[in-house]
């Protein structure tokens, strides 16, 4: 029998679907400088503001997850760039007085931010993370490029003396906040945490605000889990600089602050089974724990949903807290949003969310007083 003759001709799809890959594979597939006229601005410049958890531990490369986390600078000249591999996900960008929306996808790229400003002014820049981006993807930044022989400038206003930490779900990240309907196919393009309760009470009472918020994710199940407790809850989550890296810690030092607000039980009680009462009161009060013992003396506000049973049961552990002599926790609930306050998935809408924020501050308002 006579062997099938070997040919060295390529198969030309082969050929095309090789080349494709090595040309989204190499690194030479990043955006070179906007032009060769531009300043390149380091991501560790000290004239930087980073507000949240970022990794700085490599000056070139700061790395970052969390949703609202936010990123200031102030600058000269008439243009600004960003280099950055992304995320997938979606931020506002604010230059000056206008805000627009920008997704930065998961290649490395250089992306113009603005041009054709004013050269004879100063510009303000802001760059707010709106929400989760594609899963277990991390956003690093890589530098920031302006007009040749300009440069960032020190900020015109401090850091704020208040601060709150928001930690939870999908309520506080502004899920679906801005759509016009329960119903969307794409609810990561209508939600944004800044349109949140947390962020909403945090402005209005001039804190700066960090969040370590998930979505689906509950302290002791998640999101339609078909059992009673989850193998990956929110909690290993909390103590990592960013979030989908299991390797890295947060430095709870760097960065204390006065008010914590938590929001779970959605995602533990979205299906049955139920966590047992007792099991979930004790798992909560664990992590209220642990909160208490990274910030001693802060106060805690429990936020809960009119949903049943979170809500008996989460005023039950603040009131059990209570009784045990603990005067620095609080229990907030809100009212059931009807239907025409709801964005996707019947999560609070832009009105909706507003309402809770200012119902929220009064909770608040007082637990800052002698704060400034």
């Amino acid at each position: 029998m006579t062997e099938p003759r070997q040919t060295n001709a390529f198969n030309p799809i082969i050929l095309l679907i090789a080349l494709i890959m090595a040309a989204l594979c190499t690194p030479s597939a990043a955006s070179p400088p906007p032009s060769p006229a531009t300043t390149l601005i380091p991501p560790s410049h000290p004239n930087i503001r980073y507000t949240g958890r970022f990794d700085t531990q490599d000056p070139k490369n700061i790395r970052f997850d969390w949703p609202g986390n936010m990123i200031e600078a102030r600058f000269s000249g008439t243009s600004c760039a960003l280099r950055i591999r992304g995320d997938g996900g979606r931020y506002d960008i604010t230059v000056n007085d206008s805000t627009f929306v920008m997704r930065f996808d998961t290649l490395e790229r250089v992306h113009q931010l603005v041009s054709d400003l004013d050269d004879s002014s100063m510009h303000n820049l802001r760059i707010f993370k709106r929400f989760e981006g594609l899963r277990e993807q991390i956003a690093i930044i890589k530098g920031f490029y302006v007009d040749e022989g300009q440069a960032f400038h020190p900020l015109p206003n401090p850091r704020p003396a208040r601060r709150i930490e928001l930690i939870g779900g999908s309520n506080l990240l502004g899920f679906g906040v801005e759509a016009k309907d329960i119903r969307c196919d794409t609810p990561a393009v209508h939600s944004n945490a800044a349109l949140a309760f947390g962020f909403i009470a945090a402005r209005t009472l001039g804190a700066e605000a960090h969040m370590a918020a998930m979505t689906g994710k509950g302290l002791v199940r998640n999101w339609r889990s078909p059992f009673i407790t989850a193998l990956r809850p929110f909690g290993p989550h909390y103590t990592r600089t960013v979030k989908s890296d299991s390797t890295s810690r947060w430095d709870f030092g760097s960065w204390t602050p006065h008010v914590v607000v938590t929001n779970f039980g959605t995602n533990d009680f979205s299906t049955h089974p139920y966590p047992p009462k007792e099991v979930y009161i004790a798992q909560y009060r664990n992590f209220l724990d642990e909160i208490r013992a990274r910030y001693p003396g802060v106060q805690i506000v429990c936020v809960a949903s009119s949903r049943e049973p979170v809500r008996a049961y989460i005023r039950e552990l603040v009131e059990r807290e209570q009784e045990e002599g603990n005067t620095k926790i609080h229990f907030y609930t809100y009212a059931p949003v009807p239907r025409r306050l709801c964005g996707c998935d019947w999560h609070p809408n832009v009105e909706a969310q507003a309402g809770i924020g200012a119902e929220l501050v009064e909770i608040i308002r007082p637990l800052l007083e002698g704060i400034d």
